[in-house]
């Protein structure tokens, strides 16, 4: 074969999955009708049909459908743009894309900060009411269509940090950071439910709480969970119901987190234009000695993709060392990505 024709043999081979995907990658049938017609006299049908379902693949959403009554020309649900632009990462090859929100707040205050528990050389008296609080949320699609193009399986890490940057008289120490790697199988849905709610997402899975920190300050637990996500229009509702595993009496840093942190939180986040309101509620259902906690967001836009970030919480269990004390913060700051 003489190099002119090895070239346009070559070009053939490798355009081929270009052209049928500008055409009719969309059906396997009509993409190997066409690859058929197309394709060198040498080329197998098994290679065919190969590059036929590497081209269907590549040009199939990994998001959901949607509703298929839903109007075009409808506007899509904060939920459906943040799994479109989650879909888009992905396409880029190992992506991390953002798992719960992700924020920097310089100046968090606190009413009456925990004189009971003191992380390395600070003492009563000596940790500051002002602190840095921020938070970094990653997660990983590990595992995509099991079954059906759908039950996928996830990995993620947050951080959540407690910085004493003002308190230069202790060589501003990090109070507390809190590490959280979670797995869990994910069932994308779209159910219409009642009153206009939609079921979006089922998921179940392992999650680690630890500060990992030494006796006397060590917390730690593990926990299997449910999660439950629901959306009206702008509005999205998660109901994340969990199980503590038990451990060892010597083994337990945190025996009674359970009366504080409860069984269960429900999260809320509503999109209002450029701004998200998000609520977190926790309780632990008990009628003596009813223990909970509540935390208030608001994210707004600043100057282009910039945005702002206040947060108030109230309650137990803000950190993991100090689960059992009772905070009342108000932060602000910056949002690098919302929940919504």
């Amino acid at each position: 074969m003489n190099h002119p024709n090895m070239m346009i043999l070559l070009l053939g081979v490798f355009l081929l999955p270009a052209a049928v995907a500008a055409k009719n990658c969309v059906d396997m049938d009509a993409c190997m009708t066409e690859a058929v017609l197309t394709a060198s006299e040498d080329t197998t049908i098994g290679e065919l049909r190969r590059r036929c379902k590497a081209c269907i693949e590549s040009q199939r959403p990994e998001s959901p459908p949607l509703d298929t009554e839903r109007s075009s020309d409808e506007k899509p649900s904060p939920i459906d743009t943040r799994m479109k632009e989650e879909a888009e990462t992905r396409q880029t090859g190992f992506a991390l894309t953002t798992h719960r929100s992700n924020y920097i707040l310089p100046f968090v205050y606190n009413q009456s900060p925990n004189t009971s528990v003191y992380p390395g050389d600070l003492s009563e008296g000596d940790v500051d009411n002002t602190e840095v609080k921020f938070q970094v949320s990653l997660k990983y699609r590990l595992i995509d269509n099991i079954y059906k193009d759908n039950w996928h399986v996830y990995v993620a890490y947050t951080n959540l940090s407690y910085w004493q940057a003002y308190n230069s008289d202790y060589s501003s120490p990090f109070r507390d950071s809190n590490h959280e790697p979670e797995t869990w199988l994910q069932y994308d849905t779209d159910w219409e439910l009642f009153w206009g709610i939609k079921s979006r997402m089922i998921q179940g899975g392992f999650w680690h709480q630890s500060n990992g920190r030494t006796e006397p300050f060590s917390r730690s637990w593990n926990r299997i969970f449910l999660n439950l996500l629901f959306e009206k229009e702008n509005l999205a509702v998660s109901i994340k119901p969990w199980y503590r595993i038990p451990e060892d009496d010597e083994n337990d840093d945190n025996p009674d987190i359970d009366r504080y942190l409860g069984y269960g939180e429900l999260n809320a986040a509503y999109k209002w234009e450029d701004h998200t309101f998000s609520l977190m509620f926790r309780n632990n259902l008990r009628s003596s000695g009813n223990k909970g906690a509540v935390e208030l967001g608001w994210s707004f836009p600043l100057y282009r993709k910039l945005k702002g970030y206040v947060q108030y919480f109230n309650g137990y269990g803000q950190s993991i060392l100090d689960y059992n004390d009772s905070a009342n913060t108000i932060g602000v700051g910056l949002a690098l990505s919302d929940i919504l």
